[in-house]
């Protein structure tokens, strides 16, 4: 790309008016703003469509279309591909909800495609709230923990999958790194991505692992094409609004990791299984040791066995997993409004 390209933002919300609201002034504000920002709706109200009306001559006044699109609740996948079929932009950056952008994180992305000719996606540099609460000794232990135990860990500048389909996240991003995977919350692709890719629509409401698949399965057909950089920051907060009952949620979890291992993860390789049958126990083993270490009431312990339960289901249901008919598990998902 020879000039600055344009940069299309797609949206995908459900029942989160407000976090959309305070998303909406980010993109406003931004030094360079997107051709359009285009919401696709799964909500069950119409107070998300209020929201995208109010906003709609502010956008306008800085040239930048701001379209409504009724999604078909099929979830974040299906709500992805929806907008990529309505959008215009040589790049398109997608953003959960309840996101929050710095200034320059859209400036910052084009630039970087720009520089970069061969780059096919970029995220910016992510913080989580949710990490930030949690202390430094703390946050160290449960590191080393989970390390040895083949579940996801953090380590300074580097973003990878690992062997039994957990990663290790960027903690401290100070340059830009060559990646394996980009977040689903704030991730940016070329345009010619999707001649070839599609998000998997078998995945549901918020999707777990979606965006690992997603990228990873890119990363594959054209490694060294995927970046993370450190000058664009965007803080996720992980809204509480319009989330899962705590049972669904863990089985979703589970469940899609099982899917997305056998998928994109497996290959036939040994050493890859061996490391998912030990995350899979190690999954256990931490699960325990924060319910005794934090002192956890007897109601708290059912996420326990709710993980227990979702073992159970996946492995009760392994072909229907290798054979990607996930509708075992899914229509659970369709009567939770």
């Amino acid at each position: 790309m020879n000039k600055i390209p344009k940069v299309s933002v797609i949206i995908p919300t459900r029942n989160r008016p407000k976090d959309l609201k305070d998303l909406l002034l980010t993109i406003y504000n931004q030094d360079y703003p997107p051709i359009e920002v285009i919401i696709v709706d799964d909500s069950s109200t119409d107070l998300t469509e209020k929201v995208v009306i109010s906003f709609s001559s502010q956008f306008k006044s800085i040239g930048c279309k701001l379209k409504y699109i009724k999604g078909n609740g099929e979830g974040l996948p299906a709500a992805r591909n929806i907008g990529i079929k309505f959008s215009e932009g040589d790049i398109i950056l997608f953003l959960d909800d309840d996101t929050l952008l710095d200034q320059n994180v859209i400036n910052a992305l084009a630039t970087f495609f720009k520089d970069n000719p061969k780059a096919m996606g970029v995220q910016p540099n992510l913080l989580s709230l949710v990490n930030n609460i949690e202390s430094n000794m703390t946050r160290k232990l449960k590191n080393a923990i989970y390390k040895v135990l083949m579940l996801s860990y953090y380590k300074e500048n580097e973003l990878k999958v690992r062997r039994s389909g957990m990663s290790i996240f960027p903690i401290n991003l100070k340059k830009v790194i060559s990646t394996q995977r980009l977040f689903g919350c704030c991730c940016c692709y070329k345009r010619e991505v999707f001649n070839k890719l599609t998000f998997d629509t078998n995945l549901k409401r918020w999707a777990y692992m979606e965006d690992l698949d997603f990228s990873y399965r890119l990363y594959h057909e054209n490694p060294n094409s995927l970046y993370a950089i450190p000058y664009a920051k965007v803080i996720h907060k992980v809204s509480k609004e319009a989330k899962l009952p705590i049972k669904l949620n863990i089985h979703m979890k589970n469940i899609y990791w099982f899917y997305i291992f056998f998928k994109d993860i497996f290959k036939g390789s040994i050493l890859n299984l061996m490391a998912f049958i030990w995350a899979l126990i190690g999954n256990i083993i931490a699960n325990i040791s924060s319910l005794i270490i934090k002192n956890e009431s007897r109601y708290k312990w059912r996420s326990l066995i709710y993980l227990l339960e979702s073992y159970i289901i996946a492995f009760k249901n392994l072909k229907n997993i290798l054979m990607a008919r996930l509708d075992f598990f899914n229509k659970n998902l369709k009567i939770i409004k």
